[in-house]
């Protein structure tokens, strides 16, 4: 399990986990899809955080047809979450893409 990031406090031990963890995670999805108003794709994160993270997604491209679909994470866990594309206005019916780019940001809440 990756280890969070870590504010410094005097008396903590140096380690290779501390040093090395990071409380974010970024990655981009490259979404294909045939005659559709809405998609959904399982994503899993490269490391498991320790609880459920703070995410955003969003849609990479802004030609054609991609500007009148919105993306949001939806069900998102400690290991993955689900990447929801959903077109904005339904009166203009179906679309398809083809390797369109979708980039995702995941971090942990401070507290």
């Amino acid at each position: 399990m990756a280890v969070p990031a870590t504010l410094w406090r005097p008396g903590m031990r140096i380690t290779d986990a501390r040093l090395n963890a990071k409380d974010y995670q970024a990655g981009q999805v490259v979404v294909s899809f045939t005659n559709l108003a809405s998609y959904t794709q399982n994503i899993v994160f490269p490391e498991p955080f320790p609880v459920a993270p703070i995410m955003n997604c969003e849609i990479a491209a802004g030609a054609g047809t991609t500007g009148r679909f919105e993306a949001r994470p939806i069900n998102v866990t400690a290991t993955g979450w689900t990447l929801f594309i959903l077109l904005t206005d339904a009166s203009e019916g179906p679309d398809t893409w083809a390797g369109v780019p979708v980039h995702w940001t995941a971090w942990m809440p401070t507290t």
